[in-house]
C-alpha cells in the first residue's frame, strides 16, 4: 500500500480496514488448495521474529466501520499490479484480493504482468498496491525487514524493495541493532518488536507462506534432501532398489 502515492493509505484506519477485508484463509483453501499457510505477519514460525499470537483477522464488519470512521464510507478507486507467472496462482490471488476489497467499497483497477515485465514496474512503484513474495536467504526475519520494511536508502540498500514507502526510523534503528546483536534473547526481542509494530501499524498486508511442493515415487526419498530454500541436495538422494 504505497503511502506516498495515496493519502488514504497514510491513515492507519484504512490500512487496518484493508487488512481486515482480505481473507487469507479463504485464499489458501480455495485458490491454493491448502498448499500454503495463512499469514498475519511477515515472519514464518521458523524465523526468529515470529510471534505466535499474531494471526490474520478477517472481519468485514469492523473493516467497514473503520472505513466510515476514516471518512471513506463510499470508498475510493486504486490501481494494483501483480505478477501472473511468478508465484503459485498469483493472478487468481490478485483477482480474489480485488473482489474482497470491493466489499469495503475500494474499487481495484488490477493489472497483471509476466514477471519479466512486472518487476520493472515494481521497481518503479507503478501502482498504488503491489504484490511481492520474499524468501530470506539467511532464514532470518531481519532479512525481510531490511529489504521490505526499512526506509528506502539508496546508499545502504536498505528498503530496496519497500514499495509501500512505509518509513519509521525507530524500526530502522532496531534493524541495525539486530544486525549487530550477538545475544540471542536480546536479538529475539528486537525482531519481535519490529514484527509487533508492523502489525499494529498495518504497514503491509501479509497473505500466506507458500508451501514447497515436490512429488516423487515412493522409492525416491525426496523429502530428506529438500530444504527451505528449495535447493535439493541431490548428492544425498536415496533411491530404493
Amino acid at each position: 500500500m504505497n503511502q506516498k502515492r495515496r493519502k488514504e493509505f497514510q491513515d492507519i484506519r484504512v490500512r487496518k480496514a484493508i487488512n481486515l477485508a482480505i481473507n487469507q484463509s479463504l485464499i489458501v483453501d480455495k485458490i491454493l488448495k491448502g498448499y500454503a499457510t495463512p499469514a498475519g505477519q511477515l515472519s514464518p514460525d521458523r524465523f526468529l521474529g515470529h510471534i505466535n499470537n499474531l494471526e490474520p483477522e478477517y472481519n468485514i464488519t469492523e473493516a467497514l466501520a473503520l472505513m466510515k470512521e476514516a471518512g471513506y464510507e463510499d470508498g475510493f478507486r486504486i490501481s494494483m499490479m501483480a505478477p501472473n507467472n511468478r508465484y503459485m496462482s498469483d493472478e487468481k490471488v490478485a483477482q480474489a484480493i480485488s473482489a474482497m476489497l470491493s466489499k469495503i467499497h475500494i474499487v481495484v483497477d488490477l493489472k497483471t504482468l509476466p514477471k519479466a515485465q512486472y518487476f520493472k514496474e515494481f521497481d518503479n512503484r507503478s501502482a498504488d498496491m503491489m504484490m511481492l513474495g520474499w524468501q530470506s536467504d539467511t532464514m532470518d526475519s531481519n532479512n525481510l525487514f531490511e529489504f521490505i520494511i526499512a526506509c528506502t536508502d539508496a546508499k545502504t540498500g536498505m528498503g530496496a524493495y519497500n514499495a509501500s514507502e512505509y518509513c519509521r526510523f525507530n524500526i530502522d534503528d532496531d534493524i541495525r541493532q539486530a544486525n549487530r546483536e550477538m545475544n540471542p534473547e536480546r536479538r529475539l526481542r528486537l525482531l519481535q518488536q519490529i514484527e509487533r509494530t508492523l502489525y499494529k501499524d498495518a504497514a503491509i498486508v501479509p497473505l500466506y507462506w507458500q508451501s514447497l511442493t515436490w512429488a516423487a515415487k515412493d522409492k525416491v526419498k525426496i523429502k530428506d534432501i529438500v530444504n527451505d530454500q528449495n535447493y535439493p541436495h541431490i548428492g544425498d538422494l536415496f533411491i530404493e532398489e
